[in-house]
């Protein structure tokens, strides 16, 4: 479980002063969502080899431990698995292996699941780089400079200001059942295990909207209504900036050539 210290370790990380932590931040949202939409909208293995071998390079040029990042990759890629996994049984094709109860797995089925493991990882390597050059307020001011809707911005806003407040109430209640006697390692009973967690999460949940109610009204009584703006400065996009996003269009660009080239040779 990710705690309250490597949390703030984290937001300390992507606060330093290194070659890409200096980029405007509109600039390293759009380079992510480039990245994004380009890899999972192409199948050329190739392809998917330069963008990660172009995204470990950024990770060790901004002097972030490539160890630490590729191993934050593997800790969230299992979670895919479980998608990737489904894909050869149900997925239509060629048989190639027909199991009991009717289920059968297919060549389509298994080339699918591969590519959506190799998207995921490069798409995952996109977003940990992401997080580690990119303060989290200063995602939410991107948002916010970028014009996209002001809903979705506030929301991220308060996500990023309460976060760490939230955490902090989740362990004072985990801290509290543990003093009580509730563990996952003792040998209490499954369904008071369950009990307790259900607890936990419910105990959460009521806090979180006595916490919004709070804010809300808070926020109201200082005149904020849904046409309220939210201010942010108007920085400049810096020359540097804009080196970091054509040099990320020129390397999309090689891959859409390496992709197409076959097809038109």
């Amino acid at each position: 479980m990710v705690t309250l210290n490597e949390l703030m370790t984290q937001d300390a990380l992507s606060s330093q002063d290194n070659l890409l932590h200096d980029i405007d931040s509109r600039i390293k949202l759009i380079v992510l969502i480039l990245t994004i939409v380009f890899t999972v909208s192409t199948t050329n293995y190739m392809v998917f080899a330069i963008l990660e071998a172009y995204l470990i390079i950024l990770i060790y040029l901004s002097n972030i431990s490539i160890k630490d990042a590729l191993l934050r990759v593997l800790l969230i890629l299992p979670f895919g698995f479980f998608i990737a996994i489904f894909q050869p049984f149900i997925h239509p094709g060629d048989v190639i292996c027909t199991l009991p109860f009717g289920l059968t797995i297919t060549q389509q089925g298994l080339e699918f699941g591969e590519l959506l493991m190799i998207r995921l990882a490069v798409c995952i390597t996109a977003i940990v780089l992401f997080s580690y050059i990119t303060p989290m307020q200063a995602v939410a001011e991107a948002f916010r400079k970028l014009h996209l809707p002001k809903e979705f911005g506030m929301i991220f806003s308060l996500f990023v200001r309460f976060l760490f407040l939230f955490f902090d109430e989740f362990e004072t209640i985990r801290q509290s059942q543990k003093s009580r006697g509730f563990g996952l390692s003792n040998k209490a009973p499954y369904k008071w295990k369950l009990k307790q967690f259900g607890g936990l999460f419910l105990m959460m949940f009521l806090r979180a909207y006595e916490r919004g109610e709070t804010v809300y009204n808070t926020m109201a009584c200082r005149g904020y209504s849904a046409d309220s703006q939210i201010y942010t400065a108007n920085e400049k996009i810096t020359k540097k900036s804009y080196i970091y996003l054509l040099i990320t269009i020129l390397v999309i660009l090689i891959c859409v050539l390496i992709e197409f080239l076959p097809n038109i040779m």
